[in-house]
């Protein structure tokens, strides 16, 4: 009784054709059709008024929802996904039809449907946003109405999720659809890290020490308000290029780093450590010693941050030197991973040659950045780009508009076909372009957002989270995988990382066992 139930509501879930078949359908019989739209995130008393209004309205009453990535409120919104929030609204029984909206605005579905009349709530009776002018307008140029109602009890869905949000179990279910949609399960991601064992990677990028300055503060200093701290103890992780190489590495990969190292006994430990661990170095002794970050920890906080990563700009004749090597390594399993953390190993035509270069000779292209020191722009007709939100907008110019936006025009721009933007411990954003984006006009139909939620607790220290996400994304992607499952399998890396202090080299047992764990068979 209760799979028949819920079938007779999801009926009534509609595409664009079977939705416009029902107006015409409506207009031919005389019947009057109201329009309801908004994002409806958690159906609440002020919804359930606003809507019995509308019905009265008129004789059928369809209600459209904003599409998942154009909601627009915020990070984690909308807390419960398109599906059902799809659903709940069905499920009322004075909702003849409903639709989920793709792009941002109700404009063109306006264009289309022409209900009889578009009624809004009382908020946007003196609203001036542009979306709803440009709804408005559409409406009154074929002869419909606008009207607005709130029914009399209000509420805030944004209000509702931000006092309770702890309360309601939703993100489980928010990641099974995500998995639905996207093939995800864990014999087939299992079976793509199965095809990293022994697949080669080339590494090419800027490599650090990271080195973490243990002190104790034991009083202010006479001279001036500052902390007086003692040393410690040190312990140094290789980052950048060189930890990406040993997570590929950890994963039973072939990697081979092409990397600037200095001259110095610590270039010659690290180069001997990464050759220890199953990563073939092929070394740039460029620099006088090797770029050192040092953080200073004072109670397992970190205080300060001394930066010795100065700006090395590789000459002419060792960017011929990685170039041949890079066209010598080549194979069609190979997959190339480009690391730019703004020390200056890439010049602009190098970075295209490289690139040029990888994409005849190399099965998939994946380039990452550094915060916003690394020069995104430059990572052209790349298969996968990973950056921060910082990075993305520092290389666009742009503070203002919307990710998702900012997001598309990179894509664009780079002509690169995805982007993963970790957001510190909550989550990571998954943008891609649309299968159907040469037929759409603005960015809305161009762009497929998603948000996957980190939902693991315990996390110690995020540094490393990135140089985990983008190389396990990098070996999902080359071993066949699509974007969205190799977003969810390196999300699960950068969790597991985020779990102890420093880098720490990936450990592929300890990966397919948290997905193990994750997924259903």
């Amino acid at each position: 009784m209760l799979t028949k139930a819920r079938s007779l509501y999801q009926r009534k879930i509609l595409d664009l054709p079977a939705l416009l078949s029902q107006r015409e359908s409506a207009r031919a019989s005389g019947k009057t059709v109201v329009h309801c739209h908004g994002c409806f995130d958690i159906v609440h008393p002020g919804h359930i008024r606003y809507l019995q209004f509308a019905k009265q309205q008129g004789d059928v009453l369809i209600v459209s929802l904003t599409g998942d990535p154009h909601v627009g409120k915020g990070e984690g919104r909308p807390y419960v996904p398109e599906e059902l929030r799809a659903e709940n609204l069905a499920a009322l029984e004075f909702v003849d039809w409903v639709y989920i909206n793709p792009t941002q605005t109700a404009v063109e579905l306006l264009g289309k449907l022409k209900p009889d009349i578009y009624l809004k709530g009382r908020e946007y009776e003196y609203n001036n946003h542009p979306g709803f002018v440009k709804e408005k307008t559409t409406v009154e140029a074929y002869g419909g109405r606008v009207m607005f109602s709130s029914g009399n009890i209000v509420y805030s869905s944004t209000q509702i999720i931000e006092n309770y949000a702890s309360r309601l179990d939703l993100e489980q279910e928010k990641l099974s659809l995500f998995c639905q949609r996207y093939e995800i399960g864990r014999a087939s991601l299992l079976a793509a890290l199965d095809d990293v064992v022994d697949r080669p990677f080339v590494v090419i990028g800027d490599m650090n020490i990271d080195r973490y300055q243990y002190c104790d503060a034991t009083d202010i200093a006479a001279d001036a308000p500052m902390m007086s701290l003692v040393p410690l103890e040190n312990r140094d992780f290789m980052g950048g290029a060189a930890m990406i190489a040993r997570h590929l590495a950890g994963l039973g990969a072939e990697p081979t780093l092409i990397a600037s190292f200095g001259r110095d006994a610590a270039s010659d430990e690290a180069i001997d450590n990464l050759e220890s661990l199953g990563v073939h170095v092929l070394p740039l002794r460029n620099r006088k010693k090797i770029a050192t970050r040092t953080r200073f920890v004072v109670d397992n906080q970190k205080v300060l941050l001394l930066d010795e990563s100065h700006v090395n700009p590789t000459d002419s004749a060792s960017e011929k030197w990685i170039s041949e090597e890079v066209q010598r390594l080549r194979s069609a399993d190979s997959t190339m991973v480009i690391y730019d953390a703004g020390l200056g190993l890439f010049s602009d035509k190098m970075m295209f040659d490289l690139i040029r270069g990888g994409h005849h000779g190399y099965s998939k292209v994946v380039g990452g950045t550094a915060g916003s020191r690394g020069r995104l722009a430059r990572l052209t007709w790349a298969d996968m780009l990973v950056a921060t939100e910082r990075g993305l907008r520092v290389a666009m110019r742009d503070y203002e508009q919307g990710i998702s936006s900012v997001a598309c025009r990179m894509l664009d721009d780079l002509h690169a076909k995805a982007l993963l933007m970790p957001s510190g411990r909550k989550g990571l954003f998954c943008f891609d372009v649309h299968p159907n984006a040469a037929e759409a006009v603005g960015w809305e139909g161009k762009l497929r957002s998603e948000y996957l939620s980190n939902q693991a607790n315990g996390s110690i220290d995020k540094l490393g989270c990135q140089e985990a996400l983008l190389a396990v994304a990098a070996a999902m992607l080359g071993a066949g995988a699509n974007i969205h499952q190799a977003a969810y399998v390196a999300l699960a890396a950068s969790i597991i990382e985020s779990r102890q202090p420093g880098h720490q080299p990936m450990d592929g047992h300890e990966l397919r066992q948290m997905l193990e764990q994750s997924l259903p068979e």
